[in-house]
């Protein structure tokens, strides 16, 4: 299983067709928070082309009730920069935000024609690939999209939800388009009966988690029917074949690898070779780079991504332990996290042969 385009529009609302977040990261960032802010932050509050996100909380606090439409959108870029760099492109800073994010909130007609929803993938991609190096001890990213994602499809990992807190309660909240898939999460947690950082736990539970306990498509068609039309408007390409792209980072996106979790036949997907050269790239002294143009090639297969989907018959049934999918990946894949699970698994094993051979 892996996150996908679907899961990031459904459960966080973000648009995933559009323009791919790329470009040159480093520009005049006096001019673009003159211009965008209409404020020049000093630059004991600046590091590089960021700045403190609580800084950003302190020069913006609540929009005043006289505020003009300028200042308005002012307020709204630094909302949104907020939002930027605390959660969907958090770094591993944990307080600073790129001011270069502010190229793309110039004019908010041409904002919403972007991707936000595969920038934030493209990032996560890359910090659990870097956060599973064995030299790796932290992640960066939307690491709250990871947590909804794991809540929604093993529930043997998820909080049990309760009412919703007073404290959460949003004024005037009839105001507001309704909420994504991910919003109802936001309701008192009942964590009683669920393990508690326990890292070893968790390993163990997940290598010993049987088919039934999976929640492979937490997306029905009667859950789908009932969001805001904003969380399904890309459907057309949650299966596309095509490169994520955030600036220098180009990840691939395989949904042949989980067709499952589409309702489709999962079959032995086709061989992909992610170029290491590529997987190396970061922007360290790179920063005046032109990323479009560097990565050409990828913005023209993700210009394409509409022509290239995947697609397959319905799953009627599950999958047999003989199919041969299984067959190649319990071959090709490192199917344990936990010597535990391993050995249980084995005891099983061990068990289902000998009771297949006394009925022959």
């Amino acid at each position: 299983m892996t996150i996908t385009l679907q899961d990031v529009q459904i459960i966080l609302g973000l648009p995933v067709d559009g323009l791919p977040i790329i470009g040159r990261v480093e520009q005049d960032y006096d001019a673009l928070c003159s211009t965008q802010l209409g404020f020049l932050f000093p630059e004991n509050n600046r590091t590089g082309g960021r700045i403190q996100i609580h800084q950003l909380s302190r020069w913006f606090p609540n929009l005043p009730n006289n505020a003009d439409d300028v200042e308005v959108q002012r307020y709204a870029r630094a909302y949104t920069l907020q939002l930027l760099g605390g959660t969907l492109f958090a770094d591993k800073s944990n307080n600073l935000v790129h001011i270069t994010y502010l190229q793309f909130l110039e004019d908010f007609e041409a904002t919403g024609q972007y991707s936000w929803g595969s920038a934030p993938l493209a990032h996560l991609y890359r910090q659990l690939c870097l956060a599973a190096d064995i030299d790796g001890a932290e992640i960066a990213g939307p690491v709250i999209l990871l947590q909804l994602w794991a809540w929604d499809r093993l529930p043997f990992l998820a909080p049990i939800m309760g009412n919703v807190l007073r404290d959460d309660i949003i004024p005037n909240e009839e105001l507001f388009p309704p909420p994504p898939f991910g919003h109802r999460w936001r309701h008192a947690l009942e964590t009683t009966g669920t393990t508690m950082h326990v890292l070893t736990k968790y390993r163990e539970m997940i290598d010993m988690q049987a088919p039934d306990e999976v929640i492979w498509e937490p997306y029905p068609e009667t859950v789908i029917r009932d969001l805001p039309a904003y969380c399904s408007s890309g459907r057309a390409i949650w299966r596309t074949r095509a490169p994520l792209l955030f600036f220098c980072v180009v990840e691939m996106y395989n949904p042949d690898r989980v067709m499952r979790r589409f309702g489709l036949k999962q079959r032995i997907p086709p061989l992909h070779s992610t170029s290491m050269e590529l997987h190396k790239i970061d922007l360290r002294g790179k920063t005046d780079k032109d990323w479009s143009a560097e990565h050409s090639t990828y913005v023209c297969m993700w210009n394409e991504l509409a022509s290239n989907i995947a697609t397959d018959e319905i799953l009627e049934e599950p999958l047999e332990f003989y199919d041969p999918y299984k067959l190649w990946y319990r071959r090709i894949t490192r199917r344990f996290m936990s010597r535990r699970g391993a050995i249980a698994e084995a005891l099983v094993s061990t068990l289902f042969f000998s009771v297949m051979k006394s009925f022959k």
